[in-house]
């Protein structure tokens, strides 16, 4: 389903997808171990290949750990798999890739600086 989700056309912005994506690594724990980190790879991973960060510039991982106090519990709402669920966990990967997104904008702007 998961393969389907990536391979299939949707209208579904790239940062649902790429939530999504993350959120059924980390609730179906397909390797036993290092699920997080291939999560979190996979999510970078969709957001590049869907278009939203074609360049890879940002790393939404840093944001995740910027937001770590609502990680875990953002990820439990995903696995009720309620609406509300989904959205809290969606919500929280969109807040991920923004604050990783600002940390970009500034290494890019300190590089232009000098």
């Amino acid at each position: 389903m998961l393969s389907g989700l990536l391979t299939g056309p949707t209208k579904a912005p790239a940062i649902i997808v790429a939530a999504v994506v993350h959120g059924e690594l980390l609730t179906l724990r397909p390797f036993g171990w290092g699920d997080g980190i291939v999560a979190r790879a996979a999510q970078r991973l969709t957001l590049v290949a869907r278009g939203l960060d074609p360049k890879s510039l940002t790393a939404p991982e840093v944001g995740h750990a910027e937001l770590a106090d609502q990680y875990a519990d953002s990820v439990r709402a995903y696995a009720t798999g309620t609406p509300e669920g989904v959205a809290t966990w969606v919500r929280h990967c969109a807040e991920a890739t923004a604050a990783a997104a600002r940390d970009s904008q500034a290494i890019c702007e300190a590089f232009m600086r000098g």
